[in-house]
């Protein structure tokens, strides 16, 4: 019982899936392939915190550094994420 139940298992697993099997009648025009794209975005910087000048005592001498200016990005999605079919050759 055992070793037919292996033998039918081996015999499905070795022949031709049911979605090879075509149509006599159909025949192929093309091929294509998925690629997913990625979405769009507009991203607009707005200010948190200026740029800041300062004059700091450092190694005897007085020296002018700028701290610089603080940005937050925004984006806004303007296209969502989609998926382009791409003709590729059929083999």
């Amino acid at each position: 019982m055992r070793k037919a139940v292996v033998s039918s298992i081996a015999i499905l697993a070795l022949s031709t899936p049911a979605w090879a099997a075509r149509d006599p009648h159909e025949r192929l025009i093309a091929c294509y392939e998925e690629k997913m794209m990625p979405a769009t975005y507009e991203v607009e910087k707005r200010l948190i915190s200026p740029p800041i000048r300062k004059y700091v005592r450092r190694n005897g001498r007085i020296e002018l550094v700028e701290d610089p200016a603080i940005y937050r990005e925004l984006r806004h999605e303007i296209e969502p994420a989609y998926k382009l079919l791409v003709e590729i050759p059929c083999d």
